[in-house]
């Protein structure tokens, strides 16, 4: 495994800070007079409605002054009106011709109908091609490799990585999970695949599947590593010593939300976030805005909240000042463990997944992390309780799987999760203790919220 994470291009590794930074502004001015141009009416009523001309935009400072152009219930908006207008559900932000679409992927559409943010034109796959071929070689993969890549398909995002793994001369070989443990399970056994593309909750999933399911050690499936994408997870210490431990081998995490912000972690024990090693696809870690004001924050080490992409060159419905609605930690110092000197980024959370108990702001994320240090003594499998819609809470019960054993010592148990969660998270739960096994076993995404209204 190659240890120290490039950028890609090659030609950005030679590049010092500065000139990397205009050269990204560069890209930036013409990207900005791209979207002015080909989405008249979706990016030119934007800067209409705020009072400024794509030539104000000369730096990522002067960027970082224009309002948010777009989030999820817009780009949704767009859509929707793209397809009834036109018959197209790429949105009114497209900027080429649809007959210049090659390919796209939605998303799971579980808090509403599915968005297609993964759209591309032949340009943006090629570039998406060759920077998912690059993290194959970081990582020491490549031609002779077979990736099993078990995913949701069809219209899910992560199809769009496929084009990069034919690139690096690997074998993909995709199924579709709804299918189940069994049929994936065959195909491991008769395929051989050398490495395994998934995502966090599925790889727990199956953990438990094979172990105690079907009486196979992990270990036997014989990877040399795991790409997991989709959620926070290599960043909790206990899950990443659970999962490599119980594979044998290195877990990576890798990240393209909406086709922003391409980035991988470095082969350490230690987690040191998600170099953003794709260096000029877009501005996203450099464009960090308060969740709730959505006013712009100080670009410095330890900076936390929320992500705002702009692309520099996507030609298919790129994105200007789009709030994600992921919750960051960005780190720009050299990471100590490979000496990357670009962005990296820690994920903390959903937007949608903040609450508040008592005036305290807590992620759910935050919690169901902060439990992975309790395991054995719990599943690690928890619900935040919500009795009504509302994000602000009076207080605060977690319904709550304790481990193998633990009946007789929950009240003790109890004290001790509210001890650190108090000290870390600033808050005291109540408990709804459930025996292992009771709440379902998520296979997409975690599910972190319980509603009872």
């Amino acid at each position: 495994m190659v240890g120290k994470i490039r950028f890609y291009p090659e030609s950005f590794n030679q590049l010092s800070a500065d000139e990397q930074r205009e050269h990204k502004e560069k890209l930036l001015r013409q990207s900005v007079q791209y979207m002015y141009d080909h989405s008249p009416e979706y990016y030119q009523l934007r800067f209409k409605e705020c009072g400024a001309e794509p030539g104000d935009i000369q730096t990522i400072e002067d960027l970082r002054k224009l309002p948010i152009f777009m989030d999820k219930d817009r780009e949704r908006q767009s859509m929707e009106a793209s397809l009834q207008k036109y018959g197209h559900p790429f949105g009114l932000h497209l900027c080429c011709d649809p007959a210049d679409v090659v390919s796209t992927g939605g998303t799971s559409g579980t808090t509403g109908h599915p968005t297609y943010p993964y759209t591309q034109a032949w340009e943006d796959r090629e570039y998406i091609a060759s920077s998912v071929d690059h993290m194959h070689r970081l990582l020491g993969l490549g031609r002779g490799d077979r990736a099993f890549f078990l995913y949701p398909l069809g219209v899910y995002a992560t199809s769009a990585v496929l084009p990069g793994l034919e690139k690096s001369g690997i074998l993909p070989l995709p199924i579709d999970i709804r299918l189940g443990p069994q049929p994936a399970l065959e195909m491991v056994k008769w395929t051989r695949p050398t490495f395994w593309y998934t995502g966090v909750a599925i790889v727990e999933f199956y953990i438990d599947i094979l172990r105690n399911k079907m009486g196979i050690d992990p270990r036997d499936l014989g990877f040399k590593c795991l790409l997991l994408g989709g959620e926070a997870g290599c960043g909790i210490p206990e899950l990443k010593k659970k999962v490599e431990d119980a594979f044998g081998c290195r877990w990576y995490d890798w990240w393209g939300p909406s086709l922003l912000n391409i980035a991988i972690s470095c082969n350490s024990d230690d987690y040191h976030g998600l170099h953003n090693f794709a260096g000029d696809w877009d501005i996203s870690s450099e464009d960090i805005v308060d969740p709730v004001t959505k006013e712009p924050l100080e670009i410095r080490d330890g900076v936390v909240g929320e992500m705002v992409g702009t692309h520099l060159r996507k030609k298919a419905a790129p994105y200007l000042r789009y709030a994600t609605g992921d919750i960051v930690e960005v780190l720009t110092s050299e990471c100590p463990a490979c000496g990357f000197k670009g962005y990296r980024l820690k994920v903390m959370g959903r937007a949608d997944d903040m609450i508040t108990v008592k005036g305290v702001n807590v992620f759910a994320g935050a919690i169901h992390k902060t439990l992975q240090q309790f395991v054995p003594r719990v599943t690690g499998h928890m619900r935040v309780v919500k009795e009504d819609p509302s994000a602000r809470l009076s207080s605060l019960v977690l319904r709550l799987e304790y481990g193998e054993g633990m009946a007789d010592q929950l009240e003790e148990l109890g004290k001790e999760i509210v001890q650190v969660m108090r000290s870390s998270l600033r808050i005291s739960p109540r408990f709804e203790w459930v025996p292992p096994e009771t709440l379902e076993r998520p296979i997409r995404k975690p599910i972190l919220f319980e509603k009872r209204y």
